[in-house]
């Protein structure tokens, strides 16, 4: 008898949908189990949970029915097909003898339950078609809201964008939130000329050139052809394609789609101008029939908004022409005008220039009167006189106005500007842009591009009886206003009143210019060595890239400051600063936005010094602090102050940039410091110490710091010997347990240094101070050897699957899998056999390189795992990220289980995370029954720890 256990109603459309386990013990009571009621797996997967043995099925109804889900014990009679023609549903009812319960109300039914005609009167199959109905019917009203809402925000696009590209991005935009629209295309039509043009194409598999015409063939019709030619829509699949092309209907260009849809667009006279197309190239992607129905729908929307587009900017073409015609005769009658006032003002401006040339006054206040007097007859907003001396064949400019130039050019000589070319020419010149380029390429002038170019420029020459004295010009930096042989003609005229005028005061104002000329030159060449010797001064004891005081002038007041300490005590401190990780900034940002960086840090050091104090930049990111008189406590609060100023972010180019430091500090002793290098030393070392404790914090020096210093040199100098013997560094193994049957499933091998002095070291005390050095990949390269060498060994071949600890150096090292590959290869030892494990420490040091990493050692067969997982601030993004086979649960979480309801809690979670996400787990830290008991129940697959065994080395190990 069938269960008649209530099936739980539907969720709202918007709630989330996990996936049902389906898998639940059948026993369970549906009240316990925990199904989100918020899916069509969740309704149909309580079914199938709660009545195992009832016999039934779920179809989605359409053109053809869709299974969506079915029940019922293995080896039943009944086949359930995974979609049914619409027209042979009835008849496949009948003959396999089945009952039907429609789902869902609309125009027709929205869906159908089946079961066996035995069962007609079941109120749960019943029930399950009513709630099933109910869900269809949220399903296809959330799916019309959501076509409203793009048709709607489609015609708000067609009002509100004036460009056509801006509108089409949008249309596809809101397409891809209803249809798989990754591949969508327009085709815009010109039936005058039979031409197409793709003014937006997006294609994963073929690209286009969409700024080129295409031709349509008529004998050889494409798939976009054909919507065009014949103005029918089509829909159709891979198989319907290859038969069309067999027929010779169409041919489809590129790479052929599992499913292709295509409509044509049409304007208000119904005529075709172009078509929008979609397609995907993967079965399982093909458009539903809801899929084509809506395409079809805003295929019309679309072409009813790009017809009305497409015509605002052809009006407003035409508007654009019609305004530019007028501009051009509205010209034309303002030169003319222009022309007409030009000869009322040069007789006036003859006669202005006769009475200038008598009145009183420097050669500048008639200059300023002759550009006055140009500029009634022509343009002269641009306006110079260059005066040439011939027996020193020297050029001046005395009388410069411009535009752009606030100062007028130096004097010159021998240079081959257009100046001298009229000058050498002794006749006017008019000179356009193009007319420069021709006389720069024959050699006649060499044009200095400096500043914007002139359009027009026109020279006349000055004379002083039959020898040149200079020039007279005028330019035009706009392409609208171009000097003519008339305006030549009229300058022509006027510079010859122009000569006599500057012949009645040359000889006096020579001599005055030449004074003048001269005192600037003096005064100028001593304000530029001036400027030189403190720049240069400036520069040989700063940093050019912060301005703050360099290595060199550093060491200089460290001298003096020493000094003064050894004759009066007077108190010296120095600081060491030290940028945390800013390697990985210049590595992933580049070395332009590194120096950026170190700008602002510069800066915000600065902000936490005492008026006193010297901050200097030693180089790369140090930076060393002089702290002159400072006691102990005032040099605690320039430490925190510098810690509290790398709290806030750094904002670069657009980017936000979190960073920290490292600080060591020491105070000058005479006792241990013998000269000022002894102090950046120490400095150095404190810096050293925080670095090794986990940066961003400062450290005072002291002998404690020396003392750990030189141990620590010691033991990396004897670890060093001991990487090149076989007999100190020798991996000890741990088994991991299958929590069920206690079978062993892998070993961990576990780092053990047998000392010379017999002493056995543990890796917690001489591992941690290697983190992030070359000497941790030597260390894990080792290891990897020394476990690969043993299973490579024909009496370990019965072996369990070796994990080996790989730390963050080694991931991120580009050429570290390739290295861990060959190392198989060569040992002949297969790659499920080794499992490394991987710390969090790698994946936010260097995200993409452990990643890349992880990847090719999981295509190749060798499995990574979360080692300590739950122990990171982030451990959870990791397993979506990465190429993760398994996790291993921190054994802080473990070691507290019996004892805290929150660690069993957090227990319970990773497992059914890891469950659902097909990962291993491994619970680490087991020391007592009553452990592995709650793990048991909790459905923990392995586990690891003292209650099971030790690490021992590999002659202990009991696998049989």
């Amino acid at each position: 008898m069938p269960s008649r256990f209530p099936i739980p109603d539907p969720a709202p459309a918007h709630a989330a949908s996990p996936a049902v386990d389906v898998g639940a013990p059948a026993h369970a009571p549906l009240e316990e189990t925990a199904f989100p009621q918020d899916s069509l797996q969740t309704l149909l997967g309580a079914v199938a949970h709660n009545a195992p043995s009832l016999l039934w099925a779920a179809y989605r109804a359409g053109e053809r029915l869709h299974l969506i889900g079915h029940g019922g014990e293995a080896g039943d009679a009944v086949h359930w097909p995974l979609s049914i023609a619409k027209d042979a549903f009835a008849a496949f009812c009948r003959a396999q003898g089945l009952h039907r319960w429609a789902s869902g109300q609309g125009e027709s039914a929205l869906g159908w339950v089946l079961a066996p005609q035995s069962e007609a009167g079941n109120l749960v199959v019943a029930d399950l078609a009513r709630k099933l109905g109910l869900r269809l019917q949220i399903d296809a009203l959330a799916r019309a809201q959501a076509s409203q809402r793009v048709l709607f925000e489609i015609t708000y696009l067609a009002s509100s964008t004036r460009e056509r590209r801006a509108f089409l991005q949008g249309v596809h935009r809101e397409l891809s939130t209803l249809i798989d629209a990754e591949n969508f295309y327009l085709a815009l039509y010109d039936s005058q000329t039979d031409k197409v043009t793709y003014p937006y194409y997006i294609d994963n598999a073929d690209a286009f050139e969409t700024e080129e015409y295409e031709s349509i063939d008529r004998q050889r019709l494409s798939m976009t052809h054909y919507v065009l030619t014949t103005g029918q829509a089509l829909f159709i699949d891979a198989m319907d394609i290859a038969a069309a092309q067999v027929q010779g209907r169409f041919y489809c260009v590129g790479h052929r789609p599992e499913f292709w849809m295509g409509v044509p667009l049409k304007n208000a006279s119904d005529e075709v101008f172009g078509m929008l197309a979609m397609q995907v190239y993967d079965v399982s992607r093909i458009y539903s029939v809801e899929d084509r129905e809506l395409f079809l729908v805003v295929a019309r929307h679309v072409g009813m908004a790009l017809d009305r587009i497409l015509h605002r900017a052809h009006l407003e073409e035409t508007v654009a022409r019609r305004t530019l015609e007028l501009s051009t005769l509205n010209d034309a009658l303002r030169h003319e005008v222009a022309d007409r006032e030009r000869a009322e003002h040069l007789q006036r401006a003859l006669f202005q220039i006769t009475e200038l040339a008598s009145q009183p006054g420097d050669m500048a206040e008639l200059f300023r009167g002759l550009h006055g007097i140009v500029g009634e007859l022509l343009f002269a907003r641009n306006f110079y006189i260059a005066l040439f001396d011939d027996a020193t064949t020297e050029v001046t400019f005395p009388y410069y106005v411009d535009e752009f130039l606030d100062n007028p050019p130096k004097s010159r000589r021998g240079e081959r500007g257009v100046t001298e070319y009229v000058i050498r020419q002794r006749r006017p010149c008019l000179i356009s842009r193009e007319e420069a380029l021709r006389l720069e390429g024959l050699g006649e002038i060499s044009v200095h591009r400096v500043g914007n170019p002139s359009y027009s420029w026109l020279g006349i020459p000055l004379f002083d009886g039959d020898v040149v004295r200079g020039v007279l010009a005028v330019q035009s930096y706009s392409a609208d206003i171009h000097y003519s042989l008339r305006d030549q003609e009229l300058l022509t005229f006027v510079s010859r009143h122009i000569d006599t005028a500057l012949s009645r005061r040359s000889a006096a104002e020579a001599i005055h210019a030449a004074n003048m000329q001269l005192e600037a030159r003096v005064q100028d060449r001593t304000r530029a060595l001036d400027y030189a010797n403190a720049q240069l001064q400036h520069e040989n004891a700063h940093d050019s890239l912060t301005g703050l005081p360099n290595r060199a002038h550093l060491q200089q007041r460290l001298h003096s400051a020493w000094q003064a300490f050894c004759t009066h005590g007077q108190e010296l401190v120095v600081m060491f600063i030290d940028l945390d990780r800013f390697k990985m900034v210049n590595d992933s940002l580049g070395h332009h936005f590194g120096d950026l960086l170190l700008v602002q840090v510069a800066e915000r050091l600065r902000s936490c010094m005492r008026d006193s104090d010297l901050l200097a930049r030693l180089g790369g990111d140090e930076f060393a602090v002089l702290a002159f008189g400072a006691q102990p406590d005032v040099t605690a609060a320039i430490a925190e102050r510098i810690l509290e100023a790398f709290d806030l972010p750094f904002h670069i180019d657009g980017h936000t940039v979190f960073s920290s430091c490292s600080v060591g500090v020491v105070g000058a002793d005479s006792q241990f410091h013998q000269e000022p290098a002894d102090l950046l030393r120490d400095a150095d070392t404190a810096m050293y110490r925080v670095k090794n404790a986990g940066r961003d914090s400062y450290a005072l020096f002291s002998q404690e710091v020396r003392r750990e210093v030189s141990d620590q040199m010691e033991q990396e100098n004897a670890l060093r010997n001991a990487l090149k013997r076989s007999d100190e560094l020798l991996p000890y193994f741990q088994p991991i347990i299958d929590v069920q049957s206690g079978a062993i499933l892998a070993l961990e091998a576990l780092i053990r240094w047998h000392q010379p002095d017999g002493n056995i070291v543990a890796p917690g005390q001489f591992l941690p101070a290697l983190e992030g050095f070359r000497l941790i990949g030597r260390l894990d390269f080792y290891m990897l050897q020394s476990v690969v060498a043993i299973l490579a060994q024909p009496e370990h071949a019965h072996w369990p699957p070796v994990h080996v600890n790989c730390s963050s150096y080694s991931i991120t090292r580009t050429e570290f899998s390739s290295e861990v590959l060959s190392l198989l290869d060569e040992y002949g030892v297969a790659p499920s056999r080794i499992c490394l494990e991987l710390t969090e420490g790698a994946l936010v040091a260097e995200p993409e390189l452990a990643r890349q990493a992880m990847k090719h050692l999981a295509d190749n067969g060798v499995s990574v795992v979360l080692d300590d997982f739950g122990a990171g601030f982030s451990s959870l993004s990791y397993v979506h990220q990465y190429h993760f086979s398994g996790l291993k649960i921190d054994k802080s979480f473990i070691l507290e289980l019996t004892r805290s309801p929150r660690s069993r809690a957090i227990v319970r979670a990773i497992v059914r995370m890891a469950e659902s996400l097909d990962l291993s787990v491994v619970a680490e830290g087991v020391e007592d029954a009553e452990t592995l008991a709650l793990l048991r129940d909790m459905g923990a697959g392995q586990a690891q720890g003292y209650y099971f065994s030790r690490p021992v080395p590999k002659e202990a190990l009991k696998l049989r």
